[in-house]
């Protein structure tokens, strides 16, 4: 108790199953990764049918990820290739999460982070099934977390590292695009805004360089991509059952232009707007077609983020923190979120306001900031 929210999900009995030794276990959503990267020559053909994988699912992982597993974990039987997937997953997240506390000087609230995050991950239904699908998530709150960071303390480095977690899983590149332009659209002048252009292109030619190395396979990827984003039908947490399929598919352009107006009215910091960004990281977890519950670790990377923005407001700050957290730990249960409240046109409401309480308070700025940035309270002045 409790168990993983879609149960438990175990390789079946076939051929190439068998030989790998993978029949009955489990992390089966890395299994569309492992199985056809054992035939990587065939990749083409499995991106249309999905014949490799052993639910026949057409792989959506880019020919470059296939690759690297390829020449790391899949020349190993199956189970030995899982765990390590997964084992290096949490080294990579653990890492970087502690040391991203280090740089924004927040170490003091480290343990309770660490303590938050691993409650999520393995004492909750969505947690768990991340664990038992054999997920990516950890890969995205890494691309997302490193990406802020990275603009928040002029790390170059970061957002180049966080550009290669993000190309694991392309559903976190709607919001890398947010971050990206929002920062750009916060540059002090023209010098800065020439290193944010120079700092992009850097990052885009690394997605590119990456995808052309297989670009053969890599088109009929991208045709896969389409196709599902067309034809099958929205499941799980994802807004278009809620919405208009062209109101959410253009959300990352409605985010961009409220980011330009928080930077307006936070004096183009964009440290300050780790609120914005909790916003639109919530509104985006939704953003896919497929869009399950055990992504919600994506959202970690907001952990040490709020603890980071806390310092600026103090006690209302701690308010929004709590807010987060409390939100974090009860959409990690949808079992009893489905009990409770009902339709799941009601729980997507429910994310969708509570990403509205979080973009309102950067669009809206506290009196304590406006006294410290311009010397007076007047808000339109401000604005």
């Amino acid at each position: 108790m409790p168990q993983p929210y879609y149960g438990l999900l175990r390789i079946p009995d076939r051929e190439v199953t068998i030989q790998n030794n993978a029949v009955n276990r489990l992390a089966g959503d890395y299994a569309q990764v492992y199985f056809p990267s054992q035939e990587f020559p065939s990749l083409t053909k499995n991106y249309e049918k999905g014949y490799l994988d052993p639910w026949r699912r057409p792989s959506r992982y880019a020919p470059f990820i296939h690759y690297m597993c390829v020449i790391s974990f899949c020349k190993l039987e199956y189970g030995y290739a899982s765990f390590l997937h997964m084992l290096t997953q949490l080294l990579f997240f653990y890492l970087f999460f502690v040391m991203c506390f280090r740089l924004l000087k927040i170490e003091s609230d480290l343990w309770l982070g660490l303590f938050l995050v691993n409650i999520i991950l393995f004492a909750t239904p969505a947690g768990l099934s991340w664990f038992e699908r054999g997920q990516f998530s950890l890969y995205v709150a890494l691309a997302y977390l490193l990406a802020i960071v990275g603009f928040i303390k002029n790390k170059p480095l970061l957002v180049i590292v966080s550009t290669l977690f993000a190309y694991v899983k392309w559903t976190s590149f709607p919001f890398m695009l947010v971050i990206f332009v929002v920062n750009f659209l916060g540059s002090k002048n023209k010098k800065d805004g020439m290193k944010n252009i120079q700092l992009a292109l850097m990052c885009v030619s690394i997605i590119l360089l990456a995808s052309l190395a297989f670009r053969s396979k890599f088109i009929h990827f991208l045709e896969g991509l389409y196709a599902q984003e067309l034809h099958i039908d929205p499941v799980g947490i994802s807004l278009t059952q809620l919405l208009p399929e062209i109101l959410v598919k253009g959300m990352p352009l409605v985010l961009i232009f409220l980011g330009y107006l928080c930077l307006r009215r936070n004096n183009k910091d964009f440290s300050r707007l780790i609120p914005y960004m909790i916003g639109s990281g919530i509104l985006l977890l939704t953003y896919p077609t497929v869009a399950f519950e055990y992504n919600i670790p994506n959202l970690f990377c907001f952990v040490p983020l709020v603890f980071y923005w806390t310092k600026f407001l103090g006690g209302p700050g701690k308010i929004i923190r709590n807010v987060f957290f409390l939100f974090l730990f009860i959409i990690s249960f949808p079992n009893y979120l489905n009990l409770n409240v009902g339709s799941p046109d009601r729980i997507l409401s429910g994310y969708l306001a509570i990403s509205m309480v979080f973009l309102f308070f950067s669009l809206f700025p506290s009196r304590k900031f406006l006294l410290q940035t311009y010397g007076y309270e007047s808000s339109s002045d401000a604005g």
